[in-house]
Order: structure tokens, then sequence, then C-alpha cells
């Protein structure tokens, strides 16, 4: 397995605890501009905590199709209706 993101491996992300308890799906991902951190959401609505620090070669692990969003640059952000598809293809 090759790892697509430039960021190191252990790159601290957040992902709300839906995804992380695999209750739902990747719907919504975020690279922020003003400090680079990368966000995995399902979509709904979150409170602080529902935040979850985990590393980007987890959540990685979690939805290999992130990957095909690797090079998504700072700033910008990506949403799909399914997590069962494609990032882009909708």
């Amino acid at each position: 397995m090759v790892f697509p993101f430039a960021d190191d491996p252990d790159t601290a992300c957040i992902v709300c605890r839906h995804v992380l308890d695999k209750e739902k799906k990747i719907t919504y991902v975020s690279h922020d501009a003003d400090d680079g951190m990368w966000q995995f959401l399902c979509g709904e609505s979150h409170t602080e905590e529902d935040a979850r620090l985990v590393s980007l070669f987890s959540v990685y692990r979690m939805d290999e199709t992130v990957g095909q969003i690797a090079d998504m640059p700072c700033g910008c952000f990506i949403e799909r209706e399914n997590g069962d598809v494609n990032w882009g293809e909708e």
C-alpha cells in the first residue's frame, strides 16, 4: 500500500465520532487554510464533543477512497452524498 498524501502519515486529523465508531461514512473532507489540518466528517451537525484526533494514516486505513483527494489544496473542501461512491463521481 502506497500512502498517497504528501503529509506525514502521523499528521493529526479531525474525525467525528460517527466516522471513528463506524456508524457513518466520510462524506465531507476539508483541508483547512489556516493550519493545513485535515477534517474527515460524516456531514451531520457536530459539537466539539464529537471531534476526535487520529492520524492521517488511520483515516486512510478506514476509507482508502480519501486517497483520491490527497492532493486537495489547503482552503478547500469536498462533499459527497453517499460514502460508498468515489469523490467527485456524483
